[in-house]
């Protein structure tokens, strides 16, 4: 079974520096001035003002970057690209890890997983020692709010921290559809309009299975998935596929399926769904006077592999289709809108943006590797931190990536050994030439820096909760179910 390329429709002057001062919830808003060089009539200067204002976090769990038309995908996100046609679009955004739980901690706390440790398996709870984005802003008189669609998201893991609004999390299967997320989003906007607020809200529909409600169901995919030929399945759960939970039930949506385009199309229907719901959301923003002067960010927490690597309908390793991933950052008053922004960023640039805009401080103690992502779109990434993205929770089987752009290292532990690939993602950027034998000194290079950031003696979390989430065996099989 071959991988379907997915790209297509078918498979195939002066920094920011004047800030609100504030005494308690009071706010006085200042103007900020900055110039892009080069974006407009002579690089002119943008003006915006900063302050409390709405922050409202899209979160799109398990969409790829190659699938949304604003970064040359097929046509079935036209809520997101105007969206992007209303902010700065980062073209090269990195995810700090390649699934769920380890990846919306970094955003949350701006630290990559070895630093903030839930890292998944006995070391899956966020710490409260760790300060995350929700506990800033609501020390700061905002209020918050998180609806989200999976277990990783909730308080057994220790996600919830900061947030005042958790209705969400009471679902009982654990999951949710994308129309109750809007819902209880357009509510919490509507109840919280008059003052600043934190919204989360998180959209799990692009993930496996991949079932998309009507009309967005075969609005891709025209055949017969049931059709005559070889069903898939039992290569799936070969050992030709290279998800170690591949006979927990992960794939058993794909029973006496045929057609391998089948998942890939059904896949985009999915981010299709997701997009009408971005659109929902931007509407009722609208409705309520409250986009003009929002902040929204448009974020996803990890790709999906499609067959790449040998790896089928997940996320599991950090290559590019598990860490490229979509990030628009749209500001109030809708400045600075339309830049494409080439500079290479990270998940972790996310939370020092917003708290540089939001004039708040960053948490005590804490070194966040994050950049400005308006400087970054100002001037470029410069010799700033290392994009890092981080997987594994055992220190007998991990991968690690490290981009310096345009070279992008991957090191791999896994039960037969450990190894490390070298791959120029600008010019190679579905990562199919590894060239750590041909360039030994880039390939050294970063492992150098890789190891500067990670003890490699104990590279998987300095500190950690070794006692595991507080959850139910229902909970557990369901998430296995969804090949975690």
């Amino acid at each position: 079974m071959k991988a379907v390329d997915c790209a297509g429709s078918r498979p195939r002057g002066a920094t920011a520096s004047c800030f609100a001062s504030r005494l308690g919830f009071a706010a006085c808003l200042c103007a900020l001035l900055i110039p892009l060089a080069g974006c407009g009539p002579g690089g002119s200067r943008d003006e915006f003002v900063a302050g409390p204002v709405p922050v409202i976090i899209l979160a799109l769990d398990t969409v790829r970057a190659d699938h949304l038309g604003c970064l040359g995908g097929p046509p079935i996100t036209p809520r997101i690209d105007a969206l992007a046609a209303d902010g700065l679009l980062f073209t090269r955004c990195q995810s700090a890890a390649p699934w769920t739980l380890p990846s919306f901690a970094s955003l949350y706390t701006g630290l990559p997983p070895s630093r903030h440790g839930a890292v998944g398996g006995r070391r899956a709870v966020l710490a409260p020692e760790r300060v995350t984005l929700a506990e800033i802003l609501s020390d700061a008189g905002y209020a918050t709010a998180a609806y989200v669609s999976i277990n990783y998201l909730t308080a057994a893991f220790g996600m919830d921290q900061g947030f005042d609004d958790t209705r969400a999390y009471d679902l009982p299967e654990g999951l949710d559809q994308a129309g109750t997320i809007t819902g209880f989003g357009r509510a919490f906007a509507a109840d919280h309009a008059a003052g600043p607020f934190l919204l989360m809200l998180h959209y799990f529909d692009a993930h496996a299975p991949y079932l998309a409600p009507p009309p967005f169901a075969r609005s891709r995919y025209h055949g017969d998935p049931y059709g005559p030929g070889e069903p898939i399945l039992p290569f799936l759960l070969s050992d030709a596929n290279r998800v170690p939970a591949r006979a927990s039930g992960m794939y058993d949506w794909l029973a006496g399926v045929t057609d391998p385009e089948f998942p890939v199309l059904a896949y985009q229907e999915c981010v299709a769904y997701v997009d009408h719901h971005v659109g929902l959301v931007v509407d009722a923003l609208k409705e309520l006077d409250l986009y003009d002067r929002s902040l929204i960010v448009l974020m996803a927490d990890h790709g999906e592999h499609l067959g790449e690597r040998d790896i089928w309908y997940t996320h599991r390793l950090p290559y590019q289709e598990a860490v490229h991933v979509p990030l628009i950052v749209k500001l109030p008053g809708a400045h600075l809108a339309g830049r494409r922004v080439e500079a290479p960023v990270s998940m972790m640039d996310v939370l020092p943006t917003l708290l540089k805009i939001l004039d708040l401080p960053a948490p005590p103690g804490e070194d966040l590797p994050g950049g400005d992502l308006l400087e970054i779109a100002r001037r470029g990434r410069g010799e700033g931190a290392p994009l890092l993205s981080e997987q594994g929770g055992d220190e007998t089987e991990f991968a690690k990536s490290l981009v310096e752009w345009p070279w992008k290292l991957i090191h791999l532990r896994e039960a037969d050994g450990q190894w490390s690939e070298l791959y120029d993602i600008q010019d190679d950027p579905r990562e199919t030439r590894d060239l750590a034998t041909e360039r030994p000194r880039d390939r050294d290079r970063l492992a150098s820096r890789l190891w500067e950031i990670c003890d490699p003696q104990r590279p998987i979390a300095l500190t950690a909760i070794e006692d595991g989430p507080a959850i139910s065996e229902a909970e557990a099989r369901r998430l296995e179910a969804l090949g975690y």
